[in-house]
């Protein structure tokens, strides 16, 4: 159980500090399968998909762009 508190710990946080995208694109990501499972309204399961794919593809944007900008600083 110690492990998986470490894992979600580092899947959370980004170099030790929390990160809300990624908590706010998993929260809704759980509150789509949810959703789909119990009420399967189109409108309802569309908004909670955008809200997880903006939530985790802001996240993964951020990445791609800050390791780019890194590179370019140090060369």
């Amino acid at each position: 159980m110690r492990k998986f508190f470490d894992w979600a710990k580092g899947f959370l946080s980004e170099n030790g500090q929390a990160s809300s995208k990624r908590f706010v694109g998993l929260i809704s990501a759980i509150a789509l399968c949810y959703t789909l499972y119990l009420n399967p309204n189109d409108a309802l399961v569309y908004s909670v998909a955008a809200l997880s794919a903006a939530a985790l593809g802001i996240t993964a944007v951020e990445k791609i762009f800050k390791e780019k900008s890194d590179k370019k600083n140090e060369g």
